[in-house]
């Protein structure tokens, strides 16, 4: 509604300001002099008068809006923009004028509206300004209503082509991520996840098995669905040797390079566990590094951070086949 009356105003302003005088060309040196007239022809001819209607009621929308403020801040309101407009109007016209009108011309212009029946027409137009205003403002109204509903139809077909490529992306990743079965998840029983908690997995156990080596993690679930990532980037490193012993994949089988999703899961925590291949035995400290490679796509609201351990001593963790049941996921 605001935007509207804004834009009345604009309308009716620029109406009753471009109305001022008739035009033909000519500069003149005597500046002050021929602004002065014309502002004796504005106030003659009515378009002060006018001008003066449009900012009354102006002011009566604005003050019957959702601003309110008393009667005094508006007065002074008025009254400051009513000079800054006056001024606009001068410093823009006077010279508009001054290509078109000498000033002898503009002296015969004050002249006419001096007579009687230029007193008459001064009168008559601001009466006609004011008794026709609520007919500009009809015809206003229903130029913005035509064109109201295409101008909505343009900014939702704009809206519509806006899409979010994150939410896109991420979207795909979800839909080809896997839903890890309920029966599949191994929950520890003796941990509970808090906010505020770290959410970094923590190393639960090695275990040296006779064809690979199975590390497992203890990862918190903070949320009822939730997705999970462990790159196939992940490695196994010797500290003392430097050699590398790449992941294979989940212990339970899952794919490793989509998403895992856990739900129905909310404050717990789980067993994840990844086979590497078997470490030699004179291994005794290691890094185990997720190493992200960049083509690997991951949801938008993802931290960053990669899932690495170092200076982890085995034998902190052994456990051997008989003492670690199989743990999926």
């Amino acid at each position: 509604m605001m935007k509207k009356i804004l834009f009345l105003m604009v309308i009716c302003v620029a109406t009753s300001l471009t109305s001022i005088l008739p035009a033909s060309a000519q500069n003149s040196d005597k500046t002050d002099e021929y602004k002065t007239l014309l502002k004796k022809i504005m106030t003659l001819s009515g378009s002060s008068a006018s001008s003066e209607a449009i900012m009354s009621q102006f002011m009566s929308s604005m003050q019957k809006g959702p601003f309110q403020q008393d009667e005094a801040y508006w007065k002074d309101f008025a009254a400051k923009w009513t000079q800054k407009i006056e001024d606009k109007v001068m410093e823009v016209y006077a010279p508009i004028y001054q290509q078109h009108m000498t000033l002898d011309e503009l002296k015969k212009v004050v002249a006419f509206y001096e007579s009687p029946a230029g007193k008459k027409l001064g009168e008559t137009a601001s009466a006609v300004a004011n008794e026709s205003m609520p007919m500009i403002q009809q015809l206003s109204m229903e130029m913005v209503q035509e064109i109201m509903p295409q101008i909505q139809k343009s900014m939702n077909i704009v809206e519509n082509k806006v899409v979010d490529p994150n939410k896109e992306r991420d979207q795909k990743l979800f839909d080809e991520a896997y839903t890890v079965p309920k029966e599949d998840i191994k929950i520890a029983a003796d941990r509970t996840y808090q906010r505020g908690m770290s959410t970094m997995p923590e190393i639960y156990s090695i275990e040296k098995r006779k064809n690979d080596t199975k590390v497992t993690f203890l990862q918190p679930i903070y949320f009822d669905w939730q997705w999970l990532y462990y790159s196939p980037g992940f490695k196994i490193v010797d500290k003392k040797t430097g050699d590398e012993y790449m992941v294979r994949g989940y212990d339970g089988g899952a794919p490793l390079d989509k998403l895992l999703i856990i739900k129905g899961c909310d404050r717990k925590y789980i067993y994840v566990s990844l086979l590497f291949p078997k470490l030699k035995k004179n291994v005794k400290e290691i890094d185990i590094i997720e190493a992200l490679a960049d083509k690997e796509a991951l949801p938008s609201n993802d931290d960053g951070v990669a899932k690495s351990y170092f200076d982890v001593k085995i034998d902190d963790y052994i456990v051997s086949s008989k003492e670690n049941k199989k743990v999926y996921y």
